[in-house]
Formats: C-alpha cells, structure tokens, sequence
C-alpha cells in the first residue's frame, strides 16, 4: 500500500517542527496561527507584502515565555494564503519553501535565485541537476551565464541536438526569470562537486568593486 509523505515546517529558533504541517489536501501548510503571527515581508525594504506576494518568512511567537521572539526573520522565502482549506481549517496557509533570501543575487535590478534555474533544469532529463551561475559585468552591466552539465546520453549526440537543447534551456530561463541570460552546455562530471553545500555561484562583480 502506497504511503503519504506530508511536509512540515519548523525551526529551532522558535520551536523546532510543528510551526505549519500540510493537510491531506497538501495545498500549503497550514500554520498555527494560535501560537505564531505569521508575516511576508520585501527581503530588501522590509515593507509587508500582501497576501499571495512572494517574500520572505517572519515569524512573532505568541505563546512562547522562556525564549519570545518577535518578527525573528527567517531567509526562508514562501507565500501566504488566506483563504480556508477545502479540509475546513481556517489557519492560514504557507507554500512549500521557495528558497532562500541570502542565495539570491540581483542581476539588473531583478532578484534572481538559484532555485528558480534549478526548477527549468531538473524538468529536462538532457541534463544533470549539477549547474553553476556565473554573473560578470560587461560594459557596465550585469551578466549572467548558466552552466549547465549535460547527460552522458546527450554529449553524446549530435551537435544540432545540442544546440537545440542549449536554446531551450535558455528560452525557459529566461521565461521564468524575466531577463536575458546565456547558457553554456559541459561535459558530464566537470563541474566541481562539494561535499557540503554546492557553491552554485559564482559572482565575479566582486572583482570591479573599489
């Protein structure tokens, strides 16, 4: 017999799991809003965002007395629904974590993360989930290259069918991020692996920088 997995949301700042957990409907976690006032605020302003607008997570602890916090920012990027669960719970409901505030990187002025490329890439089975940003500036603008490794299967093929997966790839980027990018195909196994977190990025910004 098939089992359900069901996502819960916690951390150990404010009380460890149990902050929001799904229902059966798996429509967003449901937080529990008697014990924490739940926020979504602009990651660079700090301006509260209304219902239904990405931004990142803030939690105030209700019922905590040993160790309150109040509007502790998490990093964690989601959105709030407000509306009740066909369940028939009323607590408001957060979506599965989106990412993260501190792996997000400005390229002309739009707030690009990792995460969102990683979600094109992992839909298209040419590929492997290993891929490194690089952002330069050229000419006094931001530029940005996806590295992305390809399958063993298709380094294999014929150049045109590469060229063509090259402009897909970039074509779904650029749809989901908003702005222009550039995509370099590689060899399977030539982008480093970590054995702790993958430096996904890499900002060569720094270098122009007084």
């Amino acid at each position: 017999k098939e089992k359900t997995a069901y996502e819960i949301y916690g951390l150990s700042e404010i009380i460890g799991p149990g902050v929001a957990i799904e229902c059966q409907e798996q429509n967003g976690l449901h937080i529990n809003e008697d014990h924490f006032l739940t926020e979504i605020i602009d990651p660079q302003s700090g301006e509260v965002l209304p219902y239904g607008e990405k931004g990142e997570l803030v939690f105030t602890t209700l019922t905590k007395e040993a160790f309150p916090l109040i509007r502790y920012r998490t990093r964690d990027l989601s959105l709030l629904y407000p509306e009740a669960c066909v369940c028939g719970r009323t607590f408001a409901r957060m979506h599965r974590i989106l990412g993260r505030t501190d792996d997000m990187l400005i390229i002309r002025g739009v707030n690009v993360f990792p995460s969102q490329i990683e979600s094109v890439l992992l839909e298209n089975g040419d590929v492997s989930p290993h891929y490194q940003l690089v952002v330069d500036r050229k000419d006094n603008l931001d530029d940005l290259e996806v590295w992305v490794e390809v399958s063993e299967a298709m380094f294999a093929s014929e150049v045109r069918k590469l060229e063509q997966l090259n402009k897909n790839i970039k074509q779904k980027i650029e749809s989901t991020l908003g702005i222009n990018v550039r995509v370099k195909l590689v060899e399977p196994k030539t982008i480093q692996r970590s054995e702790g977190k993958a430096k996904r990025v890499i900002d060569r910004r720094e270098l122009y920088q007084n």
